[in-house]
């Protein structure tokens, strides 16, 4: 194969053009073993698509599932998230797909490549986001540490259908968790990264108890020795960090402690404020740890992408390990990923949901 990340670039162009014409794509970059390239691609129909292509070694040589991204669906959309951790898993496992593990005849190279029916029990990928299981107090693993890191890295800047994408030094955020029982996990603090592994309904939903659930990105294991840390990562190189006063640092990085919401309690009526002639989203939170809510299923993809989530509801809610839980009368239960702005009085001002501000009007 040679230079495996010429021969996949390449091959990227090659699949691409075979679906429509290329109007822009990023340089071939390399995350956590997994080779990368984002395309643009206008179709016969002149409908503008795009399509993220991984890379990744499997017994036959290197595999290349495709993701392929429709307009109107945007970076912060949960449906990518699915998608993504989904293709992560097949690199952990080191899928490929063939005649045996197939329902049906391998597609042809434009299309998007079938759900393994051995593994996971369907031909298709299903797009419709599925709100995940909150842990139970039982199986619930405290955090020992949790530190962010602001700074720079190589990642896919896309600014729209109609301009070009670039891959180059992008801002970023990152968050590392270590559990108390030795699990770690490497996330993105927001969404903006289609390569990246964002937890759009927070930590209180991550099961690291679970095998099979740490197998693959973005989780590893971590050791103690003295005033250094060693993990090593399910996927891609390890990582020594050294204990410098509270912060860890390691080559070209450092992280600082940061604050999960934990067990906040707020009264008040937070709006997510639209243009005018758009109709505004709120919640209602209360001490007693009661809510009702009007349109906050839009921070986690909305009726189409989330049906199950009621755009109208009332129940009880908890905050923990930086997720608002919404525990619905009907039985519904949803963790979005939550950051709160308090005011100088500690009083919440804003309450970040999944990246969707709600700002207290009273």
């Amino acid at each position: 194969m040679g230079n495996p990340g010429i021969w996949f670039g390449n091959q990227v162009l090659a699949l691409a053009q075979a679906g429509g014409r290329t109007l822009g794509a990023t340089e071939v970059s390399e995350q956590e073993g997994i080779l990368l390239r984002l395309v643009q691609v206008e179709n016969q129909n002149h409908t503008k698509l795009r399509e993220v292509f991984y890379g990744y070694r499997s017994a036959r040589g290197m595999s290349i599932p495709i993701l392929m991204i429709p307009p109107g669906v945007n970076d912060q959309d949960p449906r990518l998230e699915t998608a993504n951790q989904y293709i992560q898993q097949l690199a952990a496992q080191r899928f490929e797909l063939t005649a045996e593990n197939s329902q049906a005849p391998a597609q042809p190279a434009a299309q998007p490549p079938a759900q393994p029916a051995n593994n996971f029990g369907k031909t298709d990928i299903d797009l419709t986001y599925h709100a995940k299981a909150v842990i139970s107090k039982e199986r619930d693993v405290p955090l020992k540490g949790v530190y962010v890191f602001i700074g720079y890295g190589f990642g896919a800047s896309y600014g729209g259908v109609g301009t070009t994408m670039s891959w180059g030094q992008q801002a970023k955020q990152q968050l590392l968790l270590l559990f108390a029982n030795g699990v770690v996990a490497k996330t993105d603090l927001n969404g903006d990264n289609l390569a990246g592994h964002h937890e759009a309904e927070g930590f209180a939903t991550m099961d690291v108890t679970n095998p099979a659930a740490i197998a693959g990105a973005p989780f590893g294991h971590w050791t103690e020795n003295g005033n250094s840390i060693h993990i090593r990562w399910n996927i891609g190189a390890p990582t020594d960090l050294a204990k410098i006063g509270n912060n860890l640092e390691g080559k070209g990085e450092r992280w600082t402690p940061f604050k999960l919401a934990e067990g906040d309690r707020m009264e008040g009526t937070f709006v997510r404020k639209m243009e005018a002639g758009l109709r505004s989203q709120w919640i209602v939170l209360h001490k007693n740890g009661t809510f009702e809510g009007d349109g906050v299923n839009i921070t986690m993809g909305g009726e189409i992408v989330n049906p199950y989530f009621p755009a109208h509801g009332s129940g009880t809610y908890e905050v923990h390990k930086g997720s608002l839980i919404l525990f619905f009368q009907n039985g519904f239960t949803q963790a979005i990923e939550c950051m709160i702005d308090n005011a100088p009085n500690g009083e919440a001002k804003i309450v970040l949901l999944n990246g969707f501000p709600f700002e207290r009007v009273r």
